[in-house]
C-alpha cells in the first residue's frame, strides 16, 4: 500500500512538473503577436476619450488619428475585422473593466448583417487564445465553452494548438495596423466590380439572433450605466443603405443614442474610386467618411 501511495505521489509531482513546463507556450504567445490591442486593454493602458468598435467596416473605413487631430481628444479603434456584435460586446466590458470609461463610443455596425447569421463575423476566438495566460480571457472561453473548468487549474487546460507557434507573428497586407489602431487599405481589390444595384430591401427581424440583439442591448446598458456617449455609425457602400435595417436599430436603440450615417448628397460616395470593394472604402474614401463623421461630431452640443 505504501508502495502504491508513493507511486501515485511521484506520478502527481512528474505530472505537475510537466504540465507546468508548458506555460512557455502561454508566456511566449503575446509577445509574437503583432496586433497588441487586446492585451493593452487587458494591462489597462487603453484610456482613450474616444474609442471606435466594430468589424472590417470600423477597422477600415474610419481613421482614429484624424478624428484625434480635428477633435483634440485622445482617440482609439478597437475594431476586428471579421468580428460580431457579441465580441463587440466583450471588447467593451474588458475595456470599462480594466481601463479608465472613454467618454464617447462609435460602433461601427454591418449593414444589414449586425444581427443576423453571416459565416464572414464571428466571435474572434483566435484573438483571444493568445492572451490564455490571462484569467480573464480564460474565464470568456469558458462562458463561450471553448474551454472547460479544468483550465482554472491546469495550463494545458489552457493551450490552444496556436501557442505552440512560436515563430513572430507579421502583418498581412489587409491587417496593417495603424498606431492608432484604424487598419484602412490603401489599394482596390482586383476582381471588384461596381456594382450600384439598389435591390437590397429585404430585412426579416425573424432572422435576427437573440444572442445579437442581447450583445447589442448590453453594450447600451454599459453606456448608459458609465456614461458613456454612444454613436451608432452607419459605414456607406455601393448599394447604399438598407432603409429597413437602419429603422431596425433605431427601434432598438435608447432615444438618447445618435445615428451617423455618410453625406448621401457627397457623390464621392458613388464613385468606385474610393473603395476597396463594395463594402469597403479605401484610404482616400475613408478620409472622406471620418471628416463626416467629426463633422457630426462638431455638432452634437453633448460630445464636448
Amino acid at each position: 500500500m505504501k508502495k502504491f501511495i508513493t507511486q501515485i505521489l511521484f506520478f502527481l509531482i512528474a505530472f505537475f512538473l510537466f504540465e507546468k513546463a508548458y506555460y512557455v507556450f502561454l508566456y511566449f504567445s503575446p509577445k509574437l503577436e503583432k496586433d497588441k490591442r487586446l492585451e493593452y486593454v487587458l494591462n489597462g493602458n487603453m484610456n482613450k476619450d474616444l474609442i471606435i468598435l466594430g468589424s472590417s467596416r470600423g477597422a477600415r473605413n474610419i481613421i482614429a488619428s484624424q478624428i484625434e487631430e480635428s477633435l483634440n481628444v485622445s482617440c482609439y479603434n478597437l475594431s476586428y475585422p471579421g468580428s460580431n456584435i457579441e465580441f463587440h460586446e466583450f471588447i467593451l466590458r474588458a475595456l470599462i473593466k480594466y481601463n479608465r470609461s472613454p467618454k464617447t463610443l462609435l460602433l461601427a455596425v454591418d449593414d444589414p448583417h449586425e444581427l443576423l447569421h453571416h459565416e464572414p463575423l464571428q466571435f474572434r476566438l483566435d484573438r483571444l487564445y493568445p492572451l490564455a495566460k490571462y484569467k480573464y480571457i480564460n474565464d470568456e472561453m469558458i462562458s463561450r465553452k471553448e474551454k472547460n473548468f479544468l483550465s482554472k487549474f491546469l495550463i494545458l487546460g489552457r493551450i490552444n494548438i496556436s501557442n505552440f507557434n512560436l515563430k513572430q507573428k507579421k502583418y498581412s497586407m489587409f491587417d496593417t495596423l495603424k498606431i492608432c489602431g484604424s487598419m484602412p487599405i490603401s489599394f482596390q481589390k482586383n476582381d471588384f466590380e461596381f456594382n450600384n444595384d439598389k435591390s437590397h430591401i429585404d430585412y426579416e427581424i425573424k432572422n435576427e439572433l437573440p444572442k445579437k440583439r442581447l450583445a447589442f442591448k448590453k453594450i447600451q446598458d454599459m453606456c448608459k450605466l458609465k456614461n458613456i456617449e454612444l454613436f451608432i455609425v452607419y459605414s456607406p457602400n455601393l448599394k447604399g443603405h438598407n432603409r429597413f435595417f437602419i429603422y431596425r436599430i433605431k427601434e432598438l436603440s435608447n432615444q438618447s443614442i445618435l445615428h451617423i450615417k455618410n453625406d448621401t448628397s457627397n457623390i464621392s460616395y458613388k464613385n468606385k474610386k474610393y473603395y476597396h470593394d463594395g463594402a469597403h472604402l479605401n484610404t482616400t474614401g475613408a478620409k472622406i467618411f471620418t471628416n463626416d463623421i467629426i463633422k457630426k461630431l462638431k455638432e452634437n452640443k453633448n460630445f464636448y
